[in-house]
């Protein structure tokens, strides 16, 4: 039933009325081959098994246990050849004889199977990430584009190769065809969660990345013209081939290969993370031989990738993880699973909001290989510490609440609004941190003048919080009036008319870290002499009229916290996630009053008028 937009960088869930019910935030399920093994028919296998897994046995099952997002394949993974092919369960299409496609001669048949499998989903709240193009070689299998009769494989995947690339060969033209008719005929249903516009092109095909780029593009632009709900399109982990040794650095591919392999309209990064890469170790090898000591470094990976996304605008979606069986042993790690507690964990404190374990439940062939999860109809589970770990406190998780806690009203700001708050000596820390929720709603400009909005400082000592055009950063004195700053944050979180939360945290030495919404932005450098507090100075918030302000600048504050200690990322964490707050010096809401809810209350007053606003 869900289904996914991407809004202003964020995936949003609507319900199949439409209604926004609130951010994504949760672990899905890869079951790429449930159209394989139910062999594309309407008609449910008579008696289920492992082999012959079935959706309408499974999907109330998942739904029971809180999955809500499935991956599935939905077009045969071969061309020709083998069981159930694309000729012959989708349609053999016509060319003239300049390749041009005269009928693309998809089967009723097809459309009714693929029916089937998202009307369950619909009817279960399970939503289906659809991949028409699973197997890049299966389009010039099709159209008779991979080679000669006899080739070896890898003369058929040269083949294949060369008609990926030509814009204007069958397989090509077949491709723009057959994703515009899929759309259509899926434009309105709400059992389609997502697109995927291929999965792993360049890394099965090894293609060069512009054509990667102009394949993954052209599918993207062709599913959106088509898609009446506007769903999230993702790349299906396009341009990443995992390799041993790697063939360029973590730099080269955050500046060049992601923005180059995700353009518009494709709406997220994507990753598939498997051993061989961040997930297991930083590129070890699926056959190497891991040190008993190792340790994942999936945390510090994820947050170089969720910067990576935020540059570009866009959500970070996991596509596929998992260790297998033969791996957990090797890790000697099959019963703690403290390798995925620890990626469930940093994919909750990094913000991703949809990642999607491989493999739900794809049949016997996954089992041999120790993928398979779950094994219906009778639920044999030969992973439940894997299926226990995954429903755990580590992966179920609400969805990020709104930016303001136990908050219904919000004080509006504009210049001259002045809220001064009584000196305290418990203010007055080397090492602290501030925390608001902010909405800019009108920027100004004040000719490169910053202005403070929230401030401890007197005599060039202290610090303050500056908003200058659309940034703001944190700046502090030394002994000799020297400053040091967070350098600002920029243009991609400062939009208007967008809550924010944000968190400073300060350390003695003067290493300044931001976290923005619960994520850790930048860090600047320590100062050459110490941090000098302003003592015996009041905490003022707001900023007095300006001559040079040009415009009229207008902004919503709230949930101004201070602490006398720098919080540790959980603290940070928790607060944006569950509200959990400890421990605070100073706490002013600014909820239709001016309290200091910390328990010292060491309330805030103004002569001038206030104006509150419900928060939206």
């Amino acid at each position: 039933m869900p289904y996914i937009k991407v809004i202003n960088g964020v995936m949003q869930e609507f319900n199949a009325a439409g209604v926004n019910t609130g951010k994504v935030s949760g672990i899905g399920l890869n079951a790429h081959a449930y159209l394989e093994h139910r062999n594309w028919s309407v008609t449910a296998p008579l008696a289920p098994d492992p082999k012959y897994p079935d959706y309408s046995t499974d999907f109330p099952y998942l739904a029971a246990n809180g999955f809500k997002y499935l991956q599935v394949m939905l077009a045969p993974f071969k061309g020709k050849d083998g069981y159930w092919n694309w000729g012959e369960v989708v349609g053999e299409p016509k060319f003239a004889s300049d390749n041009t496609l005269t009928d693309v001669n998809i089967k009723d048949s097809y459309w009714l199977a693929i029916t089937a499998l998202l009307d369950c989903a619909l009817a279960n709240g399970i939503g289906i990430i659809a991949c028409p193009f699973w197997n890049p070689y299966a389009v010039p299998q099709l159209v008779g584009e991979a080679g000669a009769a006899g080739a070896t494989k890898d003369e058929q995947a040269a083949a294949a190769r060369v008609a990926l690339v030509n814009p204007q060969s069958k397989t090509r033209r077949y491709m723009r065809a057959f994703a515009q008719a899929f759309a259509q005929h899926y434009s309105n249903h709400a059992g389609i969660a997502a697109w995927m516009a291929a999965q792993e092109l360049m890394g099965v095909t090894g293609i060069r990345l512009t054509a990667t780029r102009e394949i993954i593009q052209e599918t993207a632009q062709l599913l959106r013209a088509n898609d009446g709900l506007a769903r999230m399109i993702s790349s299906g982990n396009a341009g990443i081939a995992h390799t041993s040794p790697r063939q360029g650095s973590l730099q080269q591919y955050i500046a060049e290969t992601l923005p180059f392999v995700n353009p518009d309209p494709v709406d997220c990064l994507c990753e598939n993370l498997f051993p061989g890469n961040e997930y297991v170790s930083s590129a070890l090898g699926d056959s190497a031989d891991l040190p008993a000591d190792f340790v994942s470094s999936s945390l510090s990976y994820l947050q170089v990738m969720q910067r990576a996304a935020r540059t570009l605008g866009k959500p970070y979606y996991l596509g596929s993880f998992c260790l297998s069986k033969k791996q957990e042993l090797a890790l000697q790690d099959t019963e703690r699973q403290d390798n995925l507690h620890a990626l469930l964990s940093a994919i909750r404190r990094t913000g991703v909001q949809l990642a999607c374990y491989w493999d739900w439940n794809g049949g016997k062939p996954m089992e041999d290989d120790g993928l398979n999860l779950v094994e219906t109809p009778a639920y044999s589970n030969g992973r439940k510490a894997v299926w226990d770990a995954l429903r755990g406190e580590d992966a179920m998780r609400p969805a990020p609440p709104k930016p303001c806690f136990c908050v219904t009203k919000t004080l509006q700001f504009q210049p001259g609004l002045m809220l001064t708050v009584p000196s305290s000596v418990r203010y007055e820390s080397a090492d602290f941190s501030l925390s608001y929720c902010i909405r800019q709603q009108a920027f100004s400009s004040t000719v490169g003048q910053a202005q403070a909005f929230v401030a401890h400082q007197a005599d060039k000592k202290g610090w303050a919080l500056f908003k200058q055009d659309i940034k703001t950063f944190l700046s502090m004195w030394n002994s000799v009036g020297t400053g040091v700053n967070s350098h600002g944050h920029g243009l991609q979180v400062d939009i208007a008319n967008r809550w924010f939360r944000c968190t400073y945290t300060v350390k003695h030495d003067g290493g300044i870290s931001l976290y923005v919404d619960d994520f850790l932005m930048y860090q600047s450098n320590k100062m050459t002499n110490p941090f000098v507090q302003a003592a015996g100075t009041p905490l003022v918030i707001g900023h007095p009229v300006h001559a040079l302000e040009q415009g009229t600048p207008a902004w919503q504050l709230s949930d101004v916290i201070l602490y006398d200690r720098v919080l540790t990322p959980k603290e940070v964490y928790d607060y944006g996630q569950y509200g959990i707050v400890n421990r605070p010096v100073g706490r002013w809401k600014l909820d239709g009053n001016l309290e200091d809810s910390s328990g010292f209350g060491n309330h805030a007053s103004t002569p001038g008028g206030l104006t509150y606003v419900n928060v939206g």
